[in-house]
């Protein structure tokens, strides 16, 4: 990361040859390096800090004098592990979210972009961060589409050449982990060559090792990967630290994922019988707008690990120089020490985590809670706003699966929605030879429309666990590729829905009996508004509880989120998309219907 001022002119501040240009006295730093507390003054020059100094220390004025008044300075957060997009908003309108809440440094994950529209898409992020005050490193995705062609469609790719190339890039801080582990497991042959040319980069290999023991933890270790995130529970957290691996925690309230009752039992552990916890990091992951006004960003995932038990300096590091360890960006990120970005807020509560003020790279953005960064003159250009290749109206029965006209029942593999994903063998009612839902409540209508390539083509099946009882939901937000999805009870529903989504150019859609009752327009790459985040936030609020009210959901905490994750060929043990149901474990296509023997 290039800075305004080389180390000589540091070097020259910190000895007391040059004035700083900006002084902050009377805090307590949180030392993230010693795990303590202690009063100092801090110095910066331009964009780094120049020197910790002790309070007895004689400072002239700078031109910009700060008295934290007693305050904590804390280093600025860091998320190893996110993805903008799901927050819905421009980058603009994300750090104006964020860097109030001691947010300073994001390494995010783009394949959304990607997978929509290619590498242009990754450059434009890249070129809109330039200007925020919010570091925004890059996750470089090691495959998109992550799908050959014969088991999904996707708008943009990354060649090989692509990849490295952006893994060369200054921003880029490691390569990106959220593949199926079976690309690691396996060898395959270009995972295993884009590991070691990150490792010969001496950069970062991320990956994804949930639910993995033994030997097949073991051969997931030896292939390169370092970290892996959303954890089921404290047990994998231990195992996958004992064998290396930097372990983010990825809470999402409600959802079964590292919940307050893992940080309780975690902090029993830790009081209990101690072990080392610097390669715990907390992680975003995936935070709707909606969530970030009502929760915050990672400082909610700090206070949650506070509240539950972690000491908060050890929770602190969790959020600062553990990230920048396993990102290995510690040398510029992480604490308050001389060398660094003079990136910190202060705080004047630390179990509350409440912070007033937030210093960027040496300037005051947010002062007594006030965001004070300009407005971004970034403009977003038309072809990231085109993204559907849909021309025909979807008709209800192009979402239906055929069969003989004269069966009365089918034979069908139902995908179960849980945390791990497998195909469930259900028989189905036949009318006027089309497979229906019947009265099975838990049974609902899944179809995937190819959004790209002007196929045409659709995947159909069924699916058990979504709490779905009425209407549907349409969206394109599909992970990964972003394929346009549609869950329903009714195929009339489905078609009224994934037509609406196509003519807002992205978003959500949710109809009950032919009515749209919610929706959600995001036309930037069919996954991002150009609205203010309060505006976004409260459209999306109103479409869950659509989804609520509407589809019979009122169990599920946040339905757009997980639906929006439930089709992924990512997550195991089977994904579905435009071809149907494809098994992870195989990567082969697996048959809706069943043959009769």
């Amino acid at each position: 990361m290039n800075s305004l001022v080389d180390r000589k002119t540091l070097v020259d501040v910190a000895a007391g040859r040059r004035a700083p240009t900006m002084v902050v006295r009377n805090v307590s730093i949180v030392n993230t390096l010693s795990r303590e507390l202690h009063r100092a003054i801090i110095l910066v020059y331009q964009d780094r800090i120049a020197a910790i100094l002790p309070e007895t220390e004689v400072v002239p004025p700078a031109a910009i004098d700060i008295d934290g008044e007693g305050r904590f300075a804390v280093p600025g957060l860091i998320d190893p592990h996110m993805h903008t997009e799901s927050s819905a908003v421009s980058l603009a309108e994300f750090a104006r979210a964020v860097v109030p809440r001691g947010v300073t440094t994001i390494i995010c994950d783009p394949h959304e972009y990607g997978n929509v529209v290619g590498r242009r898409g990754i450059e434009l992020l890249l070129e809109e961060a330039k200007h925020i005050p919010l570091t925004v490193k890059l996750r470089v995705p090691p495959r998109v589409p992550e799908m050959t062609a014969d088991l999904e469609s996707a708008g943009g790719a990354l060649s090989y050449e692509d990849t490295l190339d952006l893994l060369d890039l200054p921003e880029a801080a490691c390569l990106a982990g959220d593949i199926n582990p079976e690309f690691f497991l396996s060898n395959d042959s270009r995972h295993r060559a884009l590991i070691d040319a990150t490792i010969q980069r001496r950069k970062t290999v991320s990956g994804f090792s949930q639910a993995l023991t033994t030997r097949r933890l073991n051969a997931y270790v030896a292939s390169g990967a370092e970290d892996s995130h959303a954890p089921e529970d404290v047990d994998e957290v231990i195992e996958d630290i004992r064998h290396g691996l930097n372990v983010f925690l990825t809470p999402r309230p409600g959802m079964g994922m590292f919940d307050r009752a893992d940080f309780r039992i975690l902090a029993e552990r830790l009081a209990a019988k101690p072990f080392d916890t610097r390669r715990i990091c907390l992680c975003t992951d995936d935070i709707p707008a909606d969530r970030l006004i009502t929760e915050g960003h990672l400082d909610y995932r700090l206070r949650m690990a506070i509240e539950e038990g972690i000491p908060p300096l050890v929770a602190i590091q969790m959020a600062t120089i553990n990230p920048a360890c396993a990102m290995r960006i510690e040398r510029d990120h992480g604490s308050i020490s001389a060398g660094k970005f003079a990136d910190f807020s202060l705080v004047d509560d630390l179990r509350a985590f409440s912070v007033t003020d937030t210093i960027y790279h040496g300037k005051h953005v947010v002062r007594a809670g006030e965001y004070l960064a300009p407005a971004s003159p970034f403009k977003v250009p038309a072809w990231a706003k085109n993204t559907i290749n849909l021309t025909a109206t979807v008709s209800p029965k192009s979402l239906m699966i055929s069969v003989e006209p004269d069966a009365v029942e089918a034979d069908c593999n139902a995908v179960v929605k849980d945390q791990m994903k497998e195909l469930q063998q259900i028989t189905l009612p036949v009318v006027a030879g089309e497979v229906v839902c019947g009265n099975d409540l838990d049974v609902v209508h899944v179809a995937v429309l190819d959004r790209y390539t002007g196929s045409g083509r659709i995947g159909k099946g069924f699916v058990l666990g979504t709490n779905i009882r009425h209407g549907a939901l349409a969206s394109t937000i599909n992970h990964n590729a972003h394929n346009i999805f549609a869950l329903g009870r009714s195929p009339e529903d489905m078609a009224v829905a994934l037509n609406r989504v196509i003519e807002i150019g992205g978003g959500y859609v949710i109809v009950r009996d032919g009515v749209v009752v919610g929706e959600v327009k995001l036309p930037v790459i069919g996954m991002i508004s150009e609205e203010p985040l309060e505006v976004v936030a409260e459209e999306l609020r109103k479409a869950e509880m659509a989804v609520h009210q509407y589809m019979g959901c009122e169990d599920s905490p946040q339905p757009l989120l997980s639906l929006s994750f439930f089709c992924a060929p990512v997550i195991p043990y089977v994904g579905i998309t435009d071809m149907g149901p494809i098994s992870t474990r195989t990567f082969l296509k697996e048959p809706t219907l069943i043959a009769a023997e």
